[in-house]
């Protein structure tokens, strides 16, 4: 539904939300109205405007999905498709957002509240993503009859009278829960591997900033993808508990929250269903004093920074050798308040965010809803209240420096010389709030990147090589970066698996292993006649 707003910009995203993909759910193959009639609100976190209302599903709508998921999955044929031929629709997906970008990067700058170049730049990620996904389609078809062998290991090989293989099947039907700081690229980075594997899978996106998720019915439909193979329910967290208590729901994938990732946990428990979950982080960046000063400066605006702060990667955690600490953190505070505000992100198109583009000049964009807004600057009271020194910023920006726009909008925040029990170190905020404890030794570093509950990832930034590489290897996150300039610093490849310990989440996404977190691995083992005379008649091969 549209909405009468005061900023032109959002005159143009509202014209492509009157598709229909953006106003319907998809279910069955079909665009439908939520049985209950029922529309939620989405706000363009810049001005505080309302701009679109969105279907809002609920357990009968969830209802209906599962029901033609059901369907689906109990025909067959999707899963007995060669994961190739299963590819090739992603694929065909994948194209499709590349050939939209224009228009979804407008709506996740109103959604998200984004800079549009930031936005299209990451989206043109997601499309690339998901060709990769769709060639591991052939390789899921290669690995299929595959020989066991000994894995390297003593003990040999199975009996020679054993004609023993490996397959992989899908599970069956999953469940989808995406992000709302990355919409489609986490939303797709879920969608296109449950498919390619032979799943039957229900989207999920988030209440706060889901639109441009909307758009992957819409190609799952124009690409003919079967119908209840693939739906996309929107709204709240009730919808979502819903998904994950089903029954039928076999396994759930869930970006977000570790408070939610654990609930999730608690609700697939008593039906045994898997969980993959890509949860918090309270990342370390960890800077040497033989570091170079401003590539160091550079590097840690990067970590903490990116999209407004709220990546669950985001090193807002500074863990930097005493002997630079004041040099760093002085040269830090010059930058930070002097970066300007992202006071229209639709429009924003020349400027952008420095970690994923250089010599874009960064602006500060706004938080995402109200409520995250709310959030953390009640966290900063608390911290001042607290008696912990605020270097930088600490609240809202002067009304003069975003226009009095109503927007989200928080200083970046520096606090120094943060007790390591505390909330500011322990907690992840998800908001431009960097951290800053200090160290003397190599020890004293790696104890203090370890001392959180969470283990996503983190940066060790020096100019000796060994050095770096044995703090990388004693830090325990699922991705760290080691580097001497802070290149590649929050990079990501297809190809190459990432995850997180402890409360970081469980499982890994990306690379062949992220494909094959959507599979069951079981074995088969033929006696009195061999696999290759099995296969002479089958039509499966």
């Amino acid at each position: 539904m549209t909405k009468t707003t005061k900023t032109k910009s959002l005159d143009e995203v509202q014209e492509h939300l009157k598709a229909e993909c953006f106003n319907k759910l998809f279910i069955g193959g079909q665009f439908v109205d939520p049985i209950d009639g029922q529309k939620m609100p989405t706000y363009y976190p810049a001005t505080g405007e309302v701009f679109h209302e969105l279907p809002k599903g609920n357990t009968n709508d969830i209802g209906s999905a599962i029901r033609a998921a059901e369907a689906a999955w109990l025909d067959g044929a999707w899963a007995n498709m060669p994961a190739a031929a299963r590819g090739d629709l992603i694929s065909r997906m994948a194209h499709g957002i590349e050939e939209n970008i224009e228009v979804l990067a407008a709506i996740e700058a109103a959604d998200v509240g984004k800079p549009f170049r930031q936005a299209a730049m990451v989206l043109g990620g997601a499309a690339n993503e998901g060709k990769y996904w769709a060639s591991l389609g052939a390789v899921l078809d290669a690995e299929q009859d595959k020989p066991v062998n000994s894995g390297g290991g003593m003990g040999g090989l199975p009996p020679a009278e054993w004609d023993v293989v490996y397959r992989r099947d899908p599970i069956g039907i999953v469940g989808l829960i995406s992000a709302w700081n990355y919409p489609l690229n986490v939303a797709f980075r879920k969608v296109a591997p449950a498919l390619v594997a032979g799943n039957c899978a229900i989207l999920k996106p988030s209440e706060i900033a889901g639109l441009s998720c909307m758009f992957l019915g819409k190609l799952a439909q124009d690409v003919g993808i079967p119908e209840g193979v693939f739906s996309v329910v929107t709204g709240d967290r009730e919808t979502g508990a819903a998904l994950v208590a089903s029954p039928s729901v076999s396994m759930v994938s869930f970006t977000g929250s570790s408070l939610t990732g654990s609930k999730i946990m608690e609700a697939s428990a008593p039906k045994l269903s898997q969980v993959a979950l890509e949860l918090g982080g309270k990342s370390a960046m960890v800077i040497f004093e033989d570091t170079d000063i401003e590539r160091a400066v550079e590097a840690t605006i990067k970590g903490c920074l990116t999209n407004g702060g709220q990546i669950c990667t985001a090193h807002t955690r500074l863990i930097v050798q005493e002997g630079i600490k004041d040099d760093l953190l002085k040269k830090l505070k010059n930058v930070l308040e002097k970066i300007p505000y992202c006071r229209d992100p639709i429009t924003e198109k020349e400027r952008g965010d420095r970690a994923w583009e250089t010599g874009v000049t960064d602006v500060i964009q706004p938080v995402v809803s109200a409520s995250q807004h709310e959030k953390i600057l009640g966290f900063l009271n608390e911290v001042e209240a607290a008696g912990i020194e605020i270097y930088t910023g600490g609240g809202v920006p002067d009304l003069a420096d975003v226009k009095k726009s109503g927007g989200y909008f928080v200083q970046p925040t520096i606090l120094t010389n943060v007790p390591r029990n505390s909330d500011a170190w322990q907690k992840e905020i998800f908001g431009p709030v960097l951290s800053v404890r200090s160290f003397s030794s190599e020890a004293e570093a790696i104890t203090e990147a370890n001392s959180t509950a969470f283990g996503l990832a983190s940066t060790v930034m020096s100019s000796d090589p060994a050095k770096a590489m044995r703090v990388a290897n004693r830090i325990r996150a699922g991705a760290v970066f080691a580097t001497s300039t802070g290149e590649g610093l929050l990079a990501e490849h297809p190809a190459v698996s990432r995850g997180g310990f402890g409360c970081s989440g469980v499982g890994r996404e990306l690379g062949i292993g992220g494909l094959h977190e959507y599979t069951e691995l079981k074995s088969v083992n033929y006696s009195g006649f061999s696999i290759a005379e099995a296969k002479k008649n089958s039509k499966h091969g």
